[in-house]
């Protein structure tokens, strides 16, 4: 027993190993020249990068704010056949791989698209480029749109029913109604939307890296990649990365201050109907914004649907071996974030035991920070600090998984933490007098209430590892070549049907786990 109680907490190591391996991937990249100082020789360089970045973010926040809260409230008002299906499609770009979002944008919008195809079927045979700020929008748009959409339409769903029949006996207008009842709920949500989104657009790398046209449109995640890939400039690399990180942390802080949701409550909100639901003019408005959005993300999430005549044709070696990469790197990344979110989650319980709460914040803020750690930055790091004692054809085997894990650690920690706090809420005190600790008390009192959650985030991990296109761009190639990678190579030599087929092996990968991850989620609730 002395043994045990001197052991460290497996959450204080975890926490220490995450604070090493990111602080001394940063040393290890600003020192591998000999630390040279590369701020002033990138100065205009930096400010050309972070222009672009922050107004193709900002632009895109707008917009995709915009035509998802205006679906969210017309889909709140109306009830009408097929409005399922459109909750389906929804559903499915809100896990959809930004690679294959970069080949939807060039399938539709491309120089050989559908919509180059319909306007020279009608006699016009002017030209136009997707690449550059418009391709960018709208594949950023095409992706956060419905997220935005369905946060907020599930969080109009929460308003009790009784709001809305006392609305109804009074006799609201729709103005009030929106003043009322739709405002406050879109007030809580928006801020943490707006910085949620941003923050993604501001960090994006395929798309800009696909659509971008050129280095002169670059974020600071394309500007990082192109440093350590094509320049080997380890120091700009390391500039770069610290300045994308402080920008994003500050971020972080700002979003985990304002994106508070309240808990879900059950009601009866599907059978009652809203005040402003037999409003003339808003049906009218209501079925533009649907027609408009539909006409805008049902080509792009259906593009991929054009594969199916393919499918077969690019079964081969090489398809086969990228999906046997891409389900074993992923299998391997659920695991190490379930196995760190649920290691975190303990401690995080611990402390808010003792009455730590201070501490157990910090353990709750650390996943969430790693959202902020440039990938690239920190996988090169790693790689310099291992490459001496592995060799370089299996650096990226082992990095990978843990790269992706860590990405994903920040969406299985809120899976699995709040049942973790939810039984000891329930059975802590019998556990302690009956004297359950370590193991055994997480064999017997937490396992049958975080069973489901650890699916689900171990499900949601693994899809959203299979269908990334980051870090395997830096190491991707013969030897190592997962799908999105070979998506990646097909758009590359404009090979489109072929690349097609293997986004919609890609996207089907990714919904069937989201799918699973969504169950599991909804039957621990």
């Amino acid at each position: 027993m002395k043994l045990r109680s001197r052991l460290p907490h497996p959450g204080n190591v975890t926490a220490l190993a995450i604070a090493a391996l990111v602080a001394g991937s940063f040393i290890a990249l600003a020192t591998v020249d000999g630390g040279k100082p590369a701020l002033f020789s990138i100065g205009p360089y930096l400010i050309r990068v972070l222009a672009f970045s922050v107004i193709q973010a900002g632009l895109s926040t707008i917009l995709s704010l915009a035509l998802g809260v205006a679906l969210a409230l017309a889909l709140a008002r109306r009830r009408f056949f097929g409005r399922d299906v459109v909750l389906s499609l929804l559903s499915i770009t809100m896990v959809m791989p930004t690679i294959v979002a970069v080949f939807a944008v060039l399938a539709v919008y491309g120089r050989s698209g559908w919509l180059a195809e319909a306007l020279g079927a009608l006699g016009w045979n002017g030209s136009f480029t997707i690449f550059g700020y418009p391709g960018i929008l709208i594949a950023h748009v095409f992706l956060n749109a419905p997220f935005v959409a369905r946060i907020t339409l599930d969080g109009l769903d929460l308003v009790p029913a009784e709001q809305w029949r006392l609305a109804a006996s009074l006799g609201f207008t729709p103005a009030q109604t929106f003043r009322h009842l739709d405002w406050p709920v879109l007030r809580a949500e928006l801020a943490g939307l707006a910085g949620l989104v941003f923050l993604m657009c501001f960090k994006s790398f395929a798309i800009v890296l696909a659509l971008g046209g050129g280095p002169s449109r670059a974020t600071l995640e394309v500007a990082i990649y192109e440093a350590l890939k094509i320049d080997l400039d380890f120091g700009r690399a390391a500039w770069l990365a610290l300045i994308q990180l402080a920008i994003c942390l500050f971020m972080m802080l700002v979003l985990d201050w304002a994106f508070a949701r309240p808990p879900a409550t059950h009601t009866m909100r599907a059978q009652v109907r809203r005040p402003d639901e037999a409003n003339r003019r808003l049906k009218i408005i209501d079925a533009l914004i649907l027609v408009g959005g539909g006409l805008f993300i049902a080509p792009l999430a259906l593009s991929v649907l054009r594969g199916l005549r393919n499918i077969f044709d690019v079964v081969d070696a090489d398809l086969l071996q990228a999906f046997a990469t891409s389900a074993a790197i992923a299998t391997a990344a659920a695991l190490v974030a379930c196995g760190l979110a649920l290691s975190l989650a303990s401690a995080a319980r611990r402390r808010m035991i003792s009455r730590s709460r201070r501490l157990a914040a910090v353990y709750d803020f650390l996943p969430n920070s790693l959202l902020a750690v440039p990938p690239f930055a920190l996988t090169a790091g790693l790689f310099l600090m291992i490459r001496p004692f592995v060799d370089p054809a299996m650096a990226g085997l082992i990095l990978l998984p843990l790269i992706n894990g860590l990405a994903a650690l920040p969406f299985a920690y809120r899976y699995i933490a709040p049942r973790l706090m939810t039984t000891e809420e329930r059975y802590g005190r019998l556990a302690a007098s009956l004297g359950m600790t370590g193991l055994t008390k997480l064999r017997i009192v937490d396992w049958p209430v975080l069973r489901r959650p650890l699916v689900a985030s171990f499900a949601l991990a693994m899809a959203l590892s299979f269908g990334d296109f980051g870090v395997i761009a830096l190491f991707g190639g013969a030897e190592l070549r997962t799908l999105p990678y070979l998506l990646y190579e097909r758009l590359g030599s404009y090979r489109l049907d072929e690349a097609a087929a293997v986004g919609l092996i890609i996207v089907l990968a990714a919904f069937l786990l989201a799918h699973v991850s969504g169950r599991m989620s909804h039957a621990a609730d």
